[in-house]
């Protein structure tokens, strides 16, 4: 169960590489690499540059993906068993924007972007 509000915003950072530890632990960062026919592979990692902690009270419960604005992708992650951790193949066009959002249940939503 969360405890971070319903209706919280998501938490948005411009300059992550400088960001103090708090934030760098629940920024997910999105990377891309080629997987060839058009397609890339999209990893979303949250905790990249501080690990997030991964307790039955304090861990991300879930990863979304969206690929221009639409979701293209969600993942559900447990307690303790689960990393922060995901990856999906996608078809789109250059220049897309993929926003990764996490939810953290005690610290809310964080978001993070890469452009295809």
């Amino acid at each position: 169960m969360t405890d971070a509000p319903i209706l919280d915003p998501v938490h948005e950072v411009t300059d992550l590489e400088n960001a103090d530890d708090f934030t760098k632990k629940h920024t997910p960062v999105v990377t891309l690499e080629p997987a060839g026919d058009g397609a890339v592979r999209v990893t979303v990692e949250v905790g990249h540059l501080v690990a997030h902690p991964n307790l039955p009270d304090h861990f991300i419960q879930w990863i979304a993906l969206y690929a221009g604005g639409s979701e293209v992708a969600r993942f559900e992650l447990s307690a303790v068993a689960t990393a922060p951790v995901v990856s999906a193949v996608l078809v789109v066009d250059g220049g897309t924007v993929l926003r990764a959002v996490a939810s953290c249940n005690l610290h809310g939503l964080w978001a993070g972007e890469a452009v295809v």
